[in-house]
């Protein structure tokens, strides 16, 4: 899977070991992006890439990199004459062949400008689309990150728009339930009883069987002191949170991972002043990961673990073997870890210690529940924050309580401690969408 990265600004300054140039089959680079890149580069690269035409859409050259930083330069024809209208399938074709050059030559970072949005005339929405659809259809084997860059905005908004998937909350009705009942350590019988629910509809519910009334929504709530109105708007009135802010992009990049088809979040923290990064768990996807690090030009200084399950330590041993980092872990979580990192570099943050990352102060915040080392770890820029909150709290629900004894101490967490944060302050979980502490302390049952 690999890691996209959207930015505004020039290609020449991208985080990637190779760029692309929306080229023509002559390799010839007159105007647009190609004239910017051969004066940057010299003249020598466009005489490499004629040496290679003609380039038929759906393939691609590599050459040196001229006078540029980058090892080298991808051209991939989008159309087979300069200056000419193209269709939008023009604009997957470039890219597919761009992924497929990139990855047999064994590259991991790649920068990919706008595609056929100036003379070829296609919309930006299209090729934004088609773009990002041939990167996450992509199968790589070497490949681990792709940059986006645009100087135009129109361009930057339209891959956003294409990265952004439907927000799907991590918990539906039948989650949140059985987690507050299992939690309380009550029966469905003795519940459904003095919820007036009959106990066949309760065992329904909670295994998805059926969408609940809000009747049965209210009833179910009262019985097990979660909000009502809260949990009404998650599971039958459609609440989603809203999208982060724009700033979070600059610090914080997201990198997915997978395990047994079970979507995680890992997140590389990154000062744009120092390039100094920290992960924030490892979303079981240690190569990808990694390869934020490379394409950012970007030094690890600390690896900060929510928490120690496997989806979100796993690949630990292969991070810590390229980059002897101290691995942040809170107390009690050691049990838990798929590998034990050596003893000296686990440090356990007394709560309120603060790790610098650069120009960034990272302030660790003790939450219990969801593991006894549970931990958050809180971001400040001026007047913009985000907390990366692990499983101790999700956009409408929490993560489960392991072990449910620890159910009292988990409310105790998301209530006292991270949503007394300031309301602006986004909330980064480690499963489903980003939220704020505002719209949580509005929105989650358990809040």
């Amino acid at each position: 899977m690999i890691a996209i990265t959207c930015l505004q600004g020039s290609l020449l300054d991208a985080p990637a070991q190779v760029i692309v140039n929306a080229a023509n089959s002559h390799g010839l680079m007159g105007g647009g992006v190609a004239g910017i890149i051969r004066r940057a580069a010299g003249s020598i690269v466009e005489d490499e890439a004629r040496r290679q035409a003609p380039i038929p859409v759906g393939q691609a050259v590599l050459t040196s990199g001229g006078r540029t930083r980058f090892e080298a330069i991808i051209h991939a024809p989008t159309m087979p004459e300069p200056s000419m209208r193209i269709p939008a399938q023009n604009v997957r074709l470039a890219t597919r062949a761009a992924l497929r050059l990139a990855d047999e030559r064994g590259f991991v970072s790649l920068a990919i400008p706008g595609m056929g949005t100036g003379v070829g005339r296609v919309d930006p929405r299209e090729a934004a689309e088609g773009m990002v659809a041939e990167i996450r259809e992509f199968h790589p084997q070497s490949l681990q990150a792709v940059t986006l860059v645009d100087v135009d905005p129109v361009m930057v908004r339209a891959w956003q728009a294409a990265l952004s998937p439907p927000v799907i909350l991590e918990d539906e009705f039948c989650d949140i339930v059985k987690k507050a009942r299992k939690g309380r350590g009550q029966s469905i019988a003795a519940l459904a009883e003095v919820a007036h629910v009959p106990q066949d509809d309760w065992e329904r519910l909670e295994q998805g069987a059926r969408a609940p009334s809000e009747h049965e929504v209210h009833a179910m709530a009262r019985v097990l002191a979660l909000k009502a109105e809260a949990l009404a708007a998650v599971s039958i009135g459609g609440w989603v949170p809203q999208s982060s802010p724009e700033w979070v992009s600059t610090l914080v990049v997201t990198v997915p991972g997978d395990i047994g088809g079970y979507e995680v979040k890992g997140y590389v923290l990154i000062d744009p002043q120092t390039k100094q990064a920290v992960f924030i768990d490892t979303a079981y996807n240690a190569e990808a990961m990694l390869a934020v690090l490379e394409a950012h030009h970007a030094t690890l200084t600390g690896v900060c673990l929510t928490h120690g399950h496997m989806d979100h330590a796993g690949g630990l041993d292969r991070i810590v073997s390229e980059w002897p980092v101290p691995v942040y872990l809170g107390e009690g979580d050691g049990p838990l870890l798929p590998w034990k990192p050596p003893k000296e570099t686990v440090v356990v943050p007394e709560d309120g210690r603060v790790i610098t990352v650069g120009d960034l102060r990272v302030e660790c915040l003790v939450t219990p529940g969801h593991t006894p080392g549970g931990i958050c770890y809180k971001v400040q820029r001026q007047d913009q924050a985000c907390c990366f909150v692990g499983d101790t709290l999700f956009a409408g629900s929490v993560g489960g309580s392991n072990p449910l004894s620890l159910y009292a101490d988990h409310l105790a967490s998301v209530r006292r401690r991270v949503l007394q944060l300031d309301p602006d302050t986004v909330l980064l979980p480690g499963h489903g969408p980003p939220t704020t502490v505002k719209e949580e302390r509005r929105m989650n049952p358990f809040g």
